[in-house]
């Protein structure tokens, strides 16, 4: 009698795919997935982002820009400036290489006889020519004088001095320096300088 061979049973899972499963498998594998909410919202904010940067780049070259704009005018107008004062301090500058050359001048020839009379009007002489400098330039001399009453719009008191007559009382009593007025800005620039004289009435006797 033949005996029939028996037939090992094998694992479902280790059975082999018909084809037609395997197709389908490999052709889910290989179809890309579909974008989701999520993915769409983070390609949203890239964008955005990316918006972002390139517009702070922009506006950082326009300002890189304006500071270079604001720079170049800013030299432009120092140089500008520093012309314009020149131009201005050339008269007085040409005036004070004369006056200079004045002074070095008389040094060298003043007589030996030269008496202190001599001396002052000459001196008087020199401070006359800045004068004029000073006239050319819109500046005038405010001059006080001895008797003068006492003007804080003109004059700096540098002193007090007692009066002999009550009309003396706050009139000027010495002129220790000339002022200086400037016309193009109606502003003293240097107030005359004086004493004053202050009278004080003189104590009866038995009074304290």
């Amino acid at each position: 009698m033949t005996e029939v061979p028996q037939q090992t049973a094998v694992p479902a899972d280790e059975r082999p795919s018909p084809p037609e499963a395997l197709d389908d498998e490999s052709q889910q594998a290989d179809a890309p997935a579909e974008p989701t909410a999520v993915d769409a919202a983070l390609a949203g904010v890239r964008a955005e982002l990316a918006a972002v940067r390139e517009g702070l780049a922009a506006e950082h070259d326009r300002a890189a820009a304006r500071e270079r704009v604001i720079d170049r005018l800013h030299e432009e107008n120092q140089r500008l400036r520093g012309g314009e004062l020149r131009l201005a301090l050339r008269p007085v500058l040409t005036e004070l290489q004369r006056l200079r050359n004045d002074l070095r001048r008389q040094a060298v020839s003043l007589p030996a006889t030269l008496t202190a009379q001599g001396a002052a009007e000459l001196l008087d002489s020199f401070a006359y020519s800045v004068e004029l400098t000073l006239e050319r330039s819109d500046v005038q001399v405010v001059r006080a004088e001895v008797g003068d009453p006492f003007d804080p719009a003109r004059h700096r008191a540098a002193g007090v001095v007692a009066a002999d007559d009550p009309a003396q009382d706050g009139t000027v009593a010495q002129v220790l320096a000339d002022g200086y007025h400037d016309l193009s800005v109606n502003r003293t620039t240097a107030h005359a300088v004086v004493t004053v004289y202050r009278w004080t009435p003189p104590t009866e006797p038995g009074q304290a």
